[in-house]
């Protein structure tokens, strides 16, 4: 008698390029819509037919066959990017043993991240200036292979958007909130991470929540141009 082979479970996986790029943009758009009102003005005033300028993530210098001793190129993205999911597995297994640690992320690290997935890449970019953090966004709608886009014609739009954060001593996944929402140019609701997502009921603290579970992050702050993230050992 034969007996049937079970497929593989899933690995299980943080949250994708793609996946938290759909749910950025489903928050912001419902907020778009409770503030707007009105078809025309999220086509129009709040979404844009031209994308913004992301800055690139730094790559190494070009050599020009020459080796200065001592001098070594900066890593480049994908390089930086698997460091840093590196320190983040580091990080998970000693939440999982109750370890107490930190660790810190400077916005290169998390540009870098950003850049080295092709599904993101050149859609955001990420600043620190002392305690304070800014994202920019600018996601073309035809790339989230989500409903609204072909339905309503908004596959021709972009979501240029900018997120201040600041992040006192303290702060976790429940607490966290945003500073300033601007879209288009224009403010929306800061209460973003606190808005259900349409057809989902989830809000976009729940992801928050989720993703800081998976890696055993139990608090956070920013602080001297970086973001840091705590276990705290229980």
């Amino acid at each position: 008698m034969n007996t049937p082979i079970k497929p593989p479970p899933k690995k299980g996986s943080g949250c994708s390029a793609k996946g938290c790029l759909i749910v950025i943009a489903l928050a912001i758009l419902l907020v778009v819509i409770g503030v707007g009102g009105t078809f025309w003005s999220v086509r129009h005033v709040y979404l844009s037919d031209k994308p913004v300028p992301i800055p690139e993530a730094s790559t190494p210098s070009e050599t020009t066959g020459t080796v200065t001793p001592g001098v070594t190129s900066a890593p480049s993205p994908i390089e930086r990017s698997a460091e840093v999911r590196e320190r983040l597995d580091t990080m998970k297994k000693a939440a999982r043993t109750h370890e107490q640690t930190d660790m810190e992320l400077t916005a290169a690290d998390i540009n870098a991240l950003i850049a080295a997935n092709r599904k993101s890449s050149g859609t955001a970019s990420v600043g620190i200036d002392g305690n304070v953090l800014q994202a920019q966004f600018s996601i073309p709608l035809k790339r989230l292979d989500v409903p609204f886009q072909s339905a309503f014609g908004l596959g021709d739009r972009y979501l240029n958007a900018t997120v201040t954060i600041t992040a006192p001593p303290g702060t976790n996944a429940s607490s966290v909130q945003l500073n300033e929402v601007t879209l288009n140019g224009h403010s929306v609701s800061a209460n973003l991470l606190d808005w259900g997502l349409p057809g989902v009921g989830r809000s976009l603290r729940n992801y928050v929540i989720k993703y800081a579970n998976h890696y055993g992050v139990t608090g956070g702050e920013i602080r001297d141009g970086k973001v840091i993230l705590h276990t705290s050992g229980h």
